[in-house]
């Protein structure tokens, strides 16, 4: 029987845990982003942006970021932070990463960050992420390690690199693989 999706807990001072210091330290944005190779006419579809830690530096590199968000705690944090920074390059719906409200082959860049891991049907959202990006265009999916000393969820629901590998398998080509012990980042392009 396969595990259930983990939904993180927008609870407490979760902007703090998204966004302070010791995620930063973590997650390097600059490295992190100037990997992805942006370009100033993209289209970048953020899946998940939570409270806009990649979706903000992604704005400042691409035409356009459409941010996809269910969470409504996460929805009022992002749109207000958008308004606060004048972002007119970055728009934020509410939607299903299964069902996005994105024309098909429309896309430049899909980045699914940390939110892999709870999906609960992997198969579908790397079809739906085929679905709306152009060919040629990227998947980059970043995830948690499954090892006990990194952050995150529990283990028992964090997808490995191989998993994900296998599941782009059939729409994508893998062009890079890094990371840390913490986490991964797997570039795809469609195929």
């Amino acid at each position: 029987m396969p595990a259930k999706a983990h939904k993180f807990e927008a609870e407490g001072d979760f902007v703090e845990h998204l966004e302070g210091a010791k995620r930063r330290e973590r997650l390097p944005l600059n490295e992190i982003v100037a990997r992805l190779s942006l370009s100033k006419s993209d289209l970048v579809v953020d899946l998940g942006p939570g409270t806009g830690y990649f979706t903000f530096p992604m704005a400042e590199a691409a035409k356009h970021v459409v941010g996809i968000e269910i969470e409504e705690k996460m929805l009022k944090v992002i749109k207000q932070r958008t308004g606060e920074r004048s972002a007119d390059n970055v728009s934020i719906v509410r939607g299903d990463m299964n069902r996005m409200p994105i024309a098909d082959s429309s896309a430049d860049h899909v980045l699914a960050a940390f939110v892999y891991h709870e999906v609960e049907n992997q198969a579908k959202l790397i079809a739906e992420c085929a679905r709306i990006l152009r060919r040629g265009g990227w998947l980059t999916v970043i995830d948690f390690q499954r090892r006990i000393e990194s952050d995150g969820p529990p283990i028992w629901v964090r997808k490995s690199p191989a998993h994900v590998k296998k599941t782009a398998s059939s729409l994508f080509k893998l062009a890079s693989s890094s990371g840390t012990k913490g986490y991964y980042q797997l570039m795809f392009s469609k195929n």
